[in-house]
């Protein structure tokens, strides 16, 4: 499948994936003081290798997986949560949605106009 349609299911499934970070990030934030938690986040190597392949044009990814960041600065209680990284990270991830958002719509309001003529 090729031309819009396949820019709608990219975009399906990259908002897909920034939902995915949401989560991760919002739980990070939700186990800030929980011990012994380590970070999540979305694992985009995993991702882009799912939106590359033939399949994630034609249709829109179903899972996407979360691994433990590494390299954090560890506290005594062995969690590693940054409540900054983390804010960080929720604002970057809004923006970020906010710009497939709004792809998405002009896609849909193409398609919208192409059929009403």
């Amino acid at each position: 499948m090729s031309g819009i349609f396949s820019q709608v299911n990219l975009l399906g499934s990259a908002l897909k994936g920034v939902d995915a970070n949401h989560r991760a990030v919002s739980q990070n934030i939700a186990n800030v003081n929980t011990p012994g938690y380590k970070t999540q986040q979305v694992n985009y190597d995993e991702l882009m290798r799912q939106l590359e392949s033939r399949n994630a044009q034609d249709s829109v990814i179903d899972n996407v997986s979360t691994e433990t960041v590494s390299g954090l600065a560890e506290r005594v209680d062995g969690n590693n949560v940054d409540l900054e990284r983390e804010v960080s990270e929720l604002k970057k991830n809004a923006l970020v949605f906010q710009t497939y958002s709004h792809l998405m719509a002009s896609k849909l309001d193409t398609m919208r106009r192409a059929i009403s003529g």
